[in-house]
């Protein structure tokens, strides 16, 4: 190896050290969580991490999942509906979880967006105003507390009940539906207006309710404006878990009830809970048609040897082929190049040799010419002429051979 070459080595080594020395210092290990992806009983219970941190804390917890269940609810409890009931349930509950409310229970629910439905909310008073947006969450003080709660779109609300403590967001933009209505009002009095979609906000600076507590009766109603914080994949994030701490447990309360599930179950579970034999028989049937038509297991068999189709076989193929193509020009060319070879030995010209092949083919001349010249016009022609040049070939064949055969005698 040469001296430059040692030289050039020992300058890039040199400057990796370099480089190293320099970068090393600058790096920090950090260690960051990264959330896995729901599985098990978390994914059907997206209620499962609050529930757990509620039993931790000391407090009885269960899970209701039938609309009818809640017609015994106990009154020194606690109920987080946190998913809108269905239509069908919300019609025969809203109004027996109102009254279970009145009589001393602690309701908590989240404000509907606009494609649930609000018969719950309704019972109970609440109202929408509108929807606060905030890109990295909210600062709200609750109950005395400062929390930073991961709430992206706020439906902000009112209600006409006394409040124990409420937390507020500043400036919310109002629904389509609440624009029209002060729309048409004003337009009533004889005023124009802009649209809505053009008109500065004028609610972009109010406090607005987001999250609060209400006394409703002898019961207490917390009513949140949105409460997704509080479920499985967010509850470890910001402040959400003291927030959902701070909403649902009561020292005056005991337990927890959760209705955290649809009144109608997804359709699998359903057919599992009610038709698990014919799901097994379906699929012992399936198993074993899989098995009849799969491959067996057992002496190899030899390869067949590998054949080709003979030349008349191709020569019909082909024939065929150009026949379903109507091409009767290419299938009568081959016939007519024969019957000419065999007119040319012939003695005499053109008009002699096809007179003398029509006298001994019995074939008017006039049809031996329109086979040997014009197109077939159909099917039925074409097999015609081929016929014609056919007979005539095989004609001119046989009296060359017997002419043969008289002069070797």
């Amino acid at each position: 190896m040469s001296r430059d070459r040692h030289l050039m080595i020992l300058l890039v080594v040199g400057l990796l050290l370099i480089g190293s020395a320099w970068l090393l210092p600058r790096l920090e290990w950090v260690e960051e969580d990264v959330p896995g992806r729901l599985s098990g009983e978390a994914l059907r219970d997206s209620a499962l991490a609050a529930r757990r941190m509620v039993a931790a804390l000391g407090y009885r917890t269960r899970t209701i999942n039938d609309a009818t269940q809640l017609a015994a609810l106990p009154t020194q409890a606690t109920l987080w509906v946190n998913q809108t009931l269905p239509d069908a349930a919300a019609g025969r509950a809203s109004e027996q979880i109102a009254a279970w409310v009145r009589a001393g229970g602690h309701a908590v629910i989240a404000v509907p967006a606009p494609w649930q439905p609000k018969r719950l909310s309704e019972a109970l008073g609440v109202r929408t105003l509108g929807q606060h947006t905030a890109k990295n969450g909210v600062v709200m003080a609750l109950d005395g507390r400062t929390l930073q709660i991961g709430i992206r779109q706020c439906d902000v609300f009112t209600a006409p009940h006394p409040v124990i403590w409420s937390g507020s967001v500043r400036g919310y933009r109002p629904r389509a539906d609440e624009d029209a209505q002060d729309n048409g009002e004003s337009a009533s009095d004889g005023q124009s207006h802009k649209p809505a979609g053009k008109q500065s906000n004028p609610h972009a600076d109010t406090l607005a309710t987001a999250v609060a507590r209400y006394r409703v009766g002898a019961g207490l109603l917390t009513v949140l404006c949105d409460d997704r914080p509080m479920l499985n994949g967010a509850i470890g994030k910001d402040d959400n878990a003291r927030f959902a701490a701070t909403v649902l447990l009561d020292p005056s309360r005991d337990e927890v009830i959760f209705a955290t599930q649809s009144e109608y179950p997804s359709l699998p579970r359903w057919l599992w809970q009610h038709a698990s034999a014919a799901l097994l028989t379906l699929a012992v049937l399936v198993a074993l048609i899989l098995w009849r038509a799969g491959t067996r297991f057992g002496a190899e068999r030899p390869s067949p040897e590998a054949s080709r189709p003979g030349l008349q076989l191709h020569l019909r193929g082909m024939a065929a082929f150009l026949l379903r193509q109507r091409q009767f020009g290419a299938l009568l060319g081959g016939p007519r190049d024969e019957l000419r070879r065999l007119l040319a030995r012939l003695p005499g010209d053109a008009d002699a040799r096809l007179a003398e092949a029509a006298q001994r083919s019995g074939v008017p001349l006039a049809t031996l010419r329109d086979a040997l010249d014009s197109e077939a016009r159909d099917t039925h022609d074409y097999q015609r002429k081929a016929s014609v040049l056919a007979r005539l070939a095989d004609r001119l064949r046989t009296s060359r051979r017997s002419t043969a055969r008289r002069k070797s005698r």
